[in-house]
């Protein structure tokens, strides 16, 4: 059964690079079209990486931003940041135990550093670890980007409307994570093809080097119709969804 899926890279800095063009050649080989990639802008981004990023850009691939420097605030870390880590996030979820002043602050620089550098000002805004943290979805409408993805689904900015959409990743470092992950993935795999879709396949930079690494050619390999996170809630008036 063919079922539709929106497949992102995440955690695109100068340190993951190459990594990430490792996974834009095998992309390319299955046959997939430009995957959107969530970029982290404060990291250190030299003239010649930056200018990588913009062929990238050029060649199809959406630009996202992805928090600023893709680590936890090491100190007054909540209970539930802390079983969020051990559980999930480990030192990336970036917005838990911030104020949403702070928040909203970083959200902002993430978006007008596109710009600033001369990338097309992205969207869409992927907190790490997909964990928005303090801040209130019906307020995102205050803020530059247009769609939020957490870990449920995509969020509307001005309507803080949520698309509930199933997920699958690769990020399996140890056993427990390969076993916990391949039952998510096949479970999620279905609900998308079967049920409400599309399907969300997130890949790291690391995932090729990984327990799941099978998992993963096979998945993107697989029989999907890719879309874009535009086609999830529509153009901007005026627009057409790419």
């Amino acid at each position: 059964m063919r079922g539709q899926a929106i497949l992102s890279i995440h955690d695109v800095f100068p340190a993951t690079f190459s990594r990430v063009e490792k996974i834009i050649s095998l992309l390319e080989e299955c046959g997939v079209p430009p995957a959107t990639l969530l970029v982290v802008p404060g990291r250190e981004w030299s003239e010649e990486r930056l200018a990588d990023l913009r062929r990238m850009a050029e060649k199809g691939h959406p630009l996202a931003g992805h928090g600023w420097v893709h680590k936890a605030v090491p100190t007054s870390r909540t209970l539930f940041h802390k079983f969020h880590a051990a559980l999930i996030s480990r030192n990336e979820a970036e917005h838990l135990s911030r104020p949403p002043d702070e928040l909203r602050e970083m959200i902002e620089r993430c978006y007008e550093w596109f710009p600033s550098v001369g990338l097309p000002a992205p969207e869409l805004y992927v907190p790490p670890a997909w964990a928005l943290g303090s801040l209130d979805l019906g307020k995102l409408k205050d803020l530059p980007f247009r769609w939020y993805e957490i870990l449920r689904g995509f969020v509307e900015g001005e309507t803080g409307q949520t698309r509930w959409l199933p997920l699958a990743g690769f990020e399996a470092d140890t056993t427990f994570r390969q076993v916990s992950l391949r039952l998510w993935n096949g479970l999620n795999g279905l609900w998308g093809k079967r049920l409400t879709g599309p399907l969300r396949i997130s890949i790291h930079p690391g995932d090729l080097d990984l327990l799941l690494e099978k998992d993963l050619k096979r998945m993107v390999g697989g029989p999907w119709e890719f879309i874009r996170e535009t086609q999830i809630f529509g153009a901007p008036s005026g627009a057409e969804a790419s």
